[in-house]
């Protein structure tokens, strides 16, 4: 990495030059991460409004799930089957749900390899269970923290590897040249004070977007408070919306940040409508 400055009007701006920028901290950017310093790209870093502050690290769930391949017991699976699944929900093209697929049962087994403690057999087998249209038993979780321990270990793995991160950087524009992005402009929050307000360049060969959902959308929502999403800014530099992933709408805390599964919501709803005792203590349980 390279660090030049570009002046405007008499201010210099710091601009970082390197091959590769990851936007956003979660499980997916940290993972990529991860993955490119083992394949031998070292010339990165990542540029994140808040480590740990995203939804990876902070929504939970009772059922929160890793889908995959099917990769235990006697049911029959393949990457095209799973893919069918995935395409059959109506927001993924064919090509990107074969990709997911295929890749799937190599990610899970890189994330039980560096310490998420997913549910295995006896004999070694990581077990599953069906999920909502999942035909087959794909799903796996860690407990409602799954994604939490995606985070933390795949946080530990980067800093292991000495991943540079600029940390509380909010990006505010992509910059492309044709149809192609080519770097970003953030604010650096602990410099917003200064003549500059913190304002900085990166430019980079490759640009990875992992910046989460939109959680900024809705007006009651359990996403972290500090995460209102940045997909608009693809957007306005010319991004295709396409291969979205869809919402989700249901029973859910806003003080404590919790999402419940439609099982729990049916349990629950008959516990609060039954008399004190046991119905309602099992089903809180």
């Amino acid at each position: 990495m390279e660090k030049t400055s570009i002046t405007i009007k008499g201010l210099e701006f710091p601009c970082y030059e390197l091959d590769t920028v990851i936007v956003g901290s979660g499980a997916a950017s940290l993972n990529c991460a991860d993955h490119l310093v083992s394949f031998g790209h070292t010339d990165i870093a990542i540029v994140t409004e808040k480590i740990g502050g995203g939804t990876s690290n902070n929504t939970g769930s009772d059922k929160q799930t890793y889908y995959k391949l099917s990769v235990s017991g006697k049911e029959p699976d393949s990457p095209y089957d799973m893919a069918e699944s995935l395409y059959n929900g109506g927001s993924m093209h064919g090509d990107l749900a074969l990709i997911e697929a295929t890749m799937s049962a190599q990610e899970f087994f890189h994330l039980a390899q560096i310490g998420v403690q997913f549910p295995h057999n006896a004999f070694g087998g990581f077990v599953g269970y069906k999920t909502d249209h999942d035909p087959r038993q794909r799903a796996t979780s860690a407990g409602p923290w799954t994604s939490s321990q995606m985070f933390q270990r795949l946080y530990d793995e980067v800093k292991k590897k000495n991943v540079r991160i600029f940390d509380e950087y909010d990006v505010v524009a992509l910059l492309a040249d044709g149809e192609r992005a080519v770097g970003l402009i953030a604010l650096d929050k602990s410099k917003l004070d200064d003549e500059t307000f913190g304002l900085c360049f990166f430019r980079a060969d490759n640009i990875v977007f992992g910046v989460g959902g939109p959680g900024g959308l809705y007006k009651t929502s359990v996403y972290p408070l500090v995460q209102i999403g940045a997909i608009g800014l693809a957007l306005e530099v010319g991004a295709v919306a396409r291969n979205l992933t869809e919402s989700q709408y249901g029973l859910a805390s806003t003080k404590f940040r919790w999402n419940v599964s439609g099982t729990y919501t049916s349990r629950y709803c008959r516990a609060i409508s039954a008399p004190t005792g046991t119905a309602a203590t099992n089903a809180n349980s």
